[in-house]
C-alpha cells in the first residue's frame, strides 16, 4: 500500500496530533467519535465495536463456535483477527474457511495469504478446493450456465458455507462485510425494492433448524477506511488486489462515493443508518411477505422450492445436481484439517 493511501485512511491530520487516551503520535482520527487514538488505544477501538455487535445479537458466549469465510482480503482478516482476541476471552470457538475457486494465480496469491494469516493468529484453517468438489472452478461454471460470474460465485459461495457450517456444528457463519459494503447493499435493495434482501442485512440473520446457519456480520458498524487500517497496523497479511471477474464500477462503487461524501459533512452518518436499519430488519421482512424456507429434495439444505439454487445450478449444467456430491465432499476435508492437528 502506498504513503498516500495509508495518509489518507489514518486522516488527513491525524500524524499532526496526540491519541486523545494516553498522548501518544496518533495513528487515526475518527471525527464521528471525537477521538485521535494511537495504534494501540485504535485497535482497541476496533475490537469493542465488534465485541458490542457480537454481544447485542447473542453471540459473545463460551462455547460458541464461528465458522470465518476469508477470503484473502483486509475485511475477512479484520474480522478474523477481532475474533480471535475476543475468542480468548469469552471462550468462543474460532475456525476459518477459505473457498479455492480456481481463479489461477489470483487464487494462489490469496490462499497463500490466507494460511499465512491462520497461522499467525493460530486459528485453525479449512481449505475446500470448488472444482474438486463440483467439477470445474467458479468462472467455468459460471460460463457453462450462461451467467455472470459475480452470481454464480455469490450461489457457491453462500451454498460452501453454510453446508460447511452445518458439517462443522457451528452456530454462526461470518462473514467481512464493513459498514460500507452493508449500507451498499442496502440501499441497492432499496432502489430495486427488494425488502426480502434488504431484510437480510442486519448483523446477524436467523438460523433455521438444520438448514441453515446464522449468518453474522462483525465489522456492522467498522467503517472501510478504519478496517484497512487495522489491518495494516496489525501486520496482517491480506490482499489489497481485486477479484479479476470483479466488474468495473458497480452500482454499490457509487453508492460508497456518495455515502462518503455524507460522512465528510455529517461524521456518524452511516452509523446512524446502520442502526436505525438493523431496528427495522424484522418489519421490512414481515413487508418483503416471505415464503417459509422448504428442504432442498437433493441435498436437505435451505430451499425456496422443492430445490435450493445450488442444486438447480449444478443439475442445469451437468444433468445431476451436485448438492450431494458437495456435502459428502466437505465432511471429509472437515475430519481431514481437524485430523492432521
Amino acid at each position: 500500500m502506498s504513503q498516500s493511501m495509508l495518509q489518507q485512511v489514518r486522516g488527513n491530520e491525524a500524524r499532526l496530533y496526540r491519541c486523545s487516551l494516553c498522548g501518544e503520535p496518533a495513528a487515526a482520527e475518527l471525527r464521528y467519535a471525537r477521538l485521535r487514538l494511537c495504534k494501540k488505544h485504535f485497535i482497541e477501538f476496533i475490537n469493542r465495536k465488534v465485541e458490542r455487535t457480537l454481544r447485542r445479537v447473542g453471540a459473545l458466549r463460551k462455547g460458541v463456535k464461528i465458522l470465518v469465510a476469508i477470503s484473502g482480503g483486509k475485511d475477512s482478516a479484520v474480522t478474523l483477527a477481532a475474533l480471535s482476541d475476543l475468542a480468548k476471552k469469552y471462550g468462543i470457538e474460532v475456525y476459518a474457511i477459505h473457498l479455492r475457486l480456481g481463479f489461477g494465480e489470483f487464487s494462489a496469491k490469496v490462499e497463500e495469504r490466507v494460511r499465512s494469516l491462520c497461522n499467525m493468529l493460530g486459528i485453525p484453517c479449512i481449505v475446500v478446493d470448488v472444482a474438486e468438489a463440483v467439477g470445474d472452478p467458479v468462472h467455468i461454471l459460471a460460463r457453462k450456465a450462461r451467467r455472470p460470474a459475480c452470481s454464480v460465485c455469490g450461489l457457491v459461495k453462500r451454498y460452501f458455507l453454510n453446508a460447511s457450517a452445518i458439517e462443522l456444528g457451528a452456530d454462526y457463519v461470518a462473514l467481512g462485510h464493513n459498514a460500507d459494503d452493508i449500507i451498499a447493499y442496502s440501499i441497492k435493495a432499496f432502489l430495486n425494492q427488494d425488502l426480502e434482501a434488504l431484510a437480510k442485512f442486519g448483523p446477524v440473520t436467523t438460523s433455521i433448524d438444520d438448514l441453515a446457519v446464522a449468518r453474522l456480520r462483525p465489522l456492522y458498524e467498522v467503517y472501510e477506511k478504519e478496517d484497512v487500517l487495522y489491518a495494516i497496523l496489525r501486520g496482517l497479511p491480506v490482499v489489497f488486489d481485486k477479484c479479476p471477474f470483479r466488474p468495473e464500477a458497480p452500482m454499490e462503487d457509487t453508492i460508497k462515493e456518495m455515502i462518503n461524501k455524507l460522512e465528510d459533512k455529517h461524521p456518524g452518518i452511516k452509523i446512524s443508518f446502520l442502526r436505525r436499519l438493523e431496528k427495522r430488519i424484522k418489519l421490512y421482512g414481515e413487508l418483503a411477505g416471505s415464503a417459509k424456507p422448504g428442504r432442498c429434495k437433493y441435498c436437505g439444505l435451505i430451499s425456496q422450492g422443492d430445490e435450493c439454487s445450488f442444486c438447480r445450478l449444478t443439475r442445469r449444467i451437468y444433468g445431476e445436481p451436485r448438492g450431494p456430491k458437495v456435502r459428502e465432499y466437505l465432511k471429509q476435508v472437515i475430519q481431514r484439517s481437524f485430523a492432521t492437528r
